[in-house]
């Protein structure tokens, strides 16, 4: 008795859906097109239209490139005996400091090694103790704070 309540009920449902389909079916092939009629005007107030700005930052290594062709370009700038001997000459005064920005931190929580994301005049790197970029030495990376060398003076830069 049961089933045949719900017989009942569904059947309507049902019928219902297939004559909806049927009805979509024959409105597309059978209707008029609806064309655009050739007098309407758009007006577009232009004042009302507002520029979309934004900027892309796209300071990061090239894909395409070999990477140990990168690393050997940035690693032999500034190498040179020479260039040591003058720099080591210069007066501190002479050689401000870049600017550094600490990011965050990324922590391998299996091996304990860290990474600091560290932005050094505005290129993003990512760098480990120990390592040297743009003469500055990353000395020690905690959570909220970076220590680095520049020149043979040390600061520590906070988040």
């Amino acid at each position: 008795m049961k089933k045949k309540k719900v017989i009942y009920f569904l059947l309507p449902i049902i019928v219902l859906v297939w004559v909806f389909v049927f009805y979509q079916i024959f409105g597309y092939f059978f209707s008029e097109p609806n064309f655009a009629k050739e007098n309407t005007v758009v007006n577009v107030n232009i004042d009302e239209i507002k520029k979309d700005t934004f900027s892309i930052v796209a300071n990061y290594r090239d894909p395409f490139l070999d990477a140990k062709k990168v690393v050997v370009q940035s690693s032999h700038r500034g190498n040179s005996s020479s260039t040591k001997k003058k720099k080591a000459l210069l007066p501190l005064a002479d050689n401000p400091w870049p600017v550094i920005k600490y990011n965050g931190m990324i922590k391998n929580n299996n091996s304990e090694k860290r990474v600091g994301i560290v932005s050094i005049g505005g290129k993003e790197y990512l760098v480990k103790e120990g390592d040297v970029l743009d003469e500055v030495k990353v000395k020690k990376i905690e959570k909220n704070l970076i220590a680095v060398v520049f020149h043979k003076e040390q600061k520590t830069i906070s988040k």
